[in-house]
């Protein structure tokens, strides 16, 4: 998996995301970098394709509403 940093911008393996790797954070998981998307103001990891956050439980939260799982799929 290549993923990249341009600007505010993630790049994972050509798919692009608003948002920013967290280069001294790292998933628990699998060790990856972790990445802020700014899209749906959440942290998650490309490498597991996990959230790493729940999301909220206001039903108005423009972010959290429309937050699908897993993450990659959201951009697609």
């Amino acid at each position: 998996m290549r993923i990249e940093q341009r600007d505010d911008v993630v790049v994972i393996n050509g798919l692009e995301i608003s948002g920013s790797i967290q280069k001294n954070q790292k998933c628990s998981t699998c060790q990856s970098p972790i990445i802020y998307d700014d899209t749906f103001d959440s942290y998650f990891c490309a490498s597991c394709n996990e959230w790493l956050e729940e999301a909220c439980d206001d039903p108005h939260c423009s972010y959290c509403v429309q937050r699908p799982k897993p993450p990659l799929k959201s951009h697609g």
